[in-house]
């Protein structure tokens, strides 16, 4: 990435302030809650200075490549905020590169991103299907995706549209899915509450039961169904996965 000017300040009688393009290209339109925490931060402590946003010329016009949450909280704001222009259009390498430096860019972010572009339009765009339709979480579905069952460092290849799918995959990700799609009903005694179906301890848990050899599903379903279980209460996974298989061995 080459920078083709020195970080210039922007003040709001500036006619640049009111005009940078936001959410064009592939980049993210700003996100609501991000942008409220960032004008609480700046009001506290100004750093924008060592923050500039990165623009480039698009024709006459300036494009934001990464900061369009801080801009957006410096204009509501009304506050100068400092630009760094890059030379030409970045690429969507690039721009997940830069994303993925902000700590307020998530997962579903990157999916967003990929499902956008050439070439991941259809993968990506999978990917996020299952997620809406399923109660798991990004981490989750990608550790089904890398036929895994705890998170190994997936996330990165993830982030720079690496995602892989071939019909293998695919006929996994949805058995995977399916499974724990029976669970939401599966228990009375108590019923198991939508915070631990959800939570990622509890999901991890269970694929790593699928993956275990002579592991029997039908059977730990019917069990729990007439068994008291204690799901609700446990936190660690290592602890859900004993009681996994203490309900299965009933």
């Amino acid at each position: 990435m080459k920078t083709v000017s020195s970080i210039k300040l922007v003040n709001p009688n500036d006619p640049l302030y009111n005009n940078l393009k936001v959410g064009q290209g592939g980049n993210r339109n700003p996100i609501p809650r991000h942008v409220q925490n960032l004008k609480t931060s700046i009001s506290e402590c100004n750093l924008l200075k060592y923050r500039p946003i990165i623009v480039w010329k698009d024709r006459k016009k300036y494009e934001i490549a990464d900061g369009q949450n801080r801009y957006k909280a410096c204009t509501e704001l009304g506050i100068p905020f400092y630009i760094q222009e890059i030379e030409g259009k970045p690429d969507r390498r690039m721009l997940s590169i830069l994303n993925s430096n902000q700590r307020n860019w998530g997962l579903g972010d990157f999916a967003r991103f990929w499902a956008s572009k050439h070439g991941t339009q259809k993968v990506y765009g999978r990917y996020l299907t299952y997620h809406k339709e399923n109660k798991v979480t990004h981490g989750i579905l990608i550790t089904i995706y890398a036929g895994e069952t705890k998170r190994k460092g997936r996330n990165i290849s993830f982030k720079n549209g690496l995602l892989k799918e071939s019909p293998m995959i695919l006929k996994h990700v949805e058995d995977r899915l399916y499974k724990l799609r029976q669970l939401e009903y599966a228990a009375f005694n108590p019923a198991l509450l939508r915070t631990t179906l959800r939570k990622q301890q509890f999901q991890s848990a269970m694929l790593t039961a699928f993956n275990t050899p002579g592991f029997d599903f039908t059977r730990f379903l019917k069990n729990v169904y007439n068994t008291r279980h204690c799901f609700n209460k446990l936190a660690k996974a290592v602890d859900m996965e004993k009681e996994i298989y203490r309900i299965e061995s009933l």
